[in-house]
């Protein structure tokens, strides 16, 4: 029973989610060889004990689904804290709330990329532009920097699975790539938006 409901146990994760921007999605899979289920009612449920970040995204998720024909529900609504349920509970409430989807979001692992950030320079035309034939076999030009910053980014990688409530077996599912900054509201709805964007364009949300 503990396995056939293991997907549950998500729910329950200790993480903070820092809602992002520039969000590339780097893995992606959808449920093949059998049809898709027809989602008219789905849970967004996001992994985080920081209640003002799970509101404000389960809440433009919400609203992203909704204008795509899915009813949604936010876990903040229907759900008490992680240490409040136990996963009896817990299946009870998702059973009574006659959903059949349900979205699960959490970060899994966090790094530190260092870029350069060319901030000044000049274009000089490479030696062979300067006369018509030699310059008639060059394709590009060149551009000299003469200053730049080091900038260093912290990329969070977060994991998203979709499963189907009737039985409990995952639909879809993603990790993405995200730049993380510390304006959780604007960017929250980024994130909404690339998650949303790729679930229609797998054909797992229609409005039909």
């Amino acid at each position: 029973m503990r396995k056939r409901f293991c997907f549950l146990v998500f729910l329950f994760g200790a993480a903070v989610l820092p809602l992002l921007a520039d969000t590339n999605i780097v893995h992606r899979w959808v449920l093949t060889g059998v049809p898709m289920p027809k989602f008219t009612k789905v849970m967004v449920a996001t992994v985080t004990d920081n209640y003002l970040v799970r509101q404000s995204f389960e809440d433009e998720m919400k609203k992203l689904l909704e204008k795509n024909g899915v009813q949604a529900v936010q876990s903040y609504m229907v759900l008490p804290p992680r240490n409040e349920m136990m996963e009896g509970e817990l299946r009870q409430r998702i059973k009574e709330s006659v959903l059949d989807g349900v979205i699960l979001v959490r970060p899994k692992d966090a790094r530190k990329e260092t870029e350069e950030v060319v901030t000044g320079g000049v274009w000089v035309p490479p030696p062979g532009y300067y006369a018509f034939y030699p310059y008639w076999n060059m394709a590009y030009g060149q551009f000299y920097a003469t200053s730049w910053r080091t900038e260093e980014n912290i990329i969070i990688r977060v994991e998203v699975n979709m499963y189907n409530v009737k039985d409990e077996k995952l639909v879809w599912s993603a990790e993405t790539d995200t730049v993380y900054s510390k304006d959780f509201d604007n960017l929250g709805k980024s994130y909404a938006k690339t998650l949303v964007s790729q679930l229609k364009r797998d054909k797992v949300i229609s409005k039909k």
